[in-house]
């Protein structure tokens, strides 16, 4: 009886581990790439640059006061600091929201020839971060995690290991 309980939490421990390894992988993924530095939380970090920019170039035609401007300046600082998946994904959703609200009234106001061309630039840059980021292949490796830990034992062992997040 003594070895058949060994051999359960030997094997119940060896699953977790393989499990907490798989999700360091996926960690590593989200932050790093596959190797090649293309990673969501890069991209993240770039779109954080461009909307500091715009929020600079904001400054001649909206009240550093307005709750967008703040709003955008908060989730920045926020997404520099916050580790997990799926509060930065909350996050970027904020950051969208008020850089969209951003571009739009500034597309309202009397640019000059130089800001106009920095906002069109702006846009265009925060665009592409947006295209970057949904085609990473991050959350589909997360399913694939989950759909390999699926069913019995792998559903029970996944109790007691680390938690894959999706970005979404």
């Amino acid at each position: 009886m003594v070895m058949i309980v060994m051999i359960l939490v030997s094997s119940t421990v060896s699953a977790v581990s393989s499990m907490n390894k798989m999700v360091r992988n996926l960690d590593t993924h989200f932050q790093n790439g596959s190797g090649d530095n293309l990673s969501i939380q890069n991209d993240l970090m770039d779109k954080c640059e461009i909307a500091t920019n715009l929020v600079s170039l904001s400054k001649d035609y909206i009240s550093t006061s307005d709750q967008h401007i703040k709003a955008v300046q908060s989730t920045v600082n926020d997404l520099k600091s916050e580790t997990s998946v799926a509060r930065k994904y909350k996050l970027m959703n904020t950051l969208d929201t008020n850089v969209d609200w951003i571009m739009t009234e500034l597309g309202s106001k009397g640019l000059s020839e130089t800001h106009k061309n920095m906002l069109v630039k702006y846009q265009s840059q925060y665009r592409s971060e947006n295209n970057t980021i949904n085609s990473d292949p991050y959350n589909a490796m997360v399913k694939a995690y989950y759909d390999e830990t699926s069913g019995f034992p792998g559903s029970l062992f996944r109790m007691f290991a680390k938690k894959a997040e999706y970005f979404q």
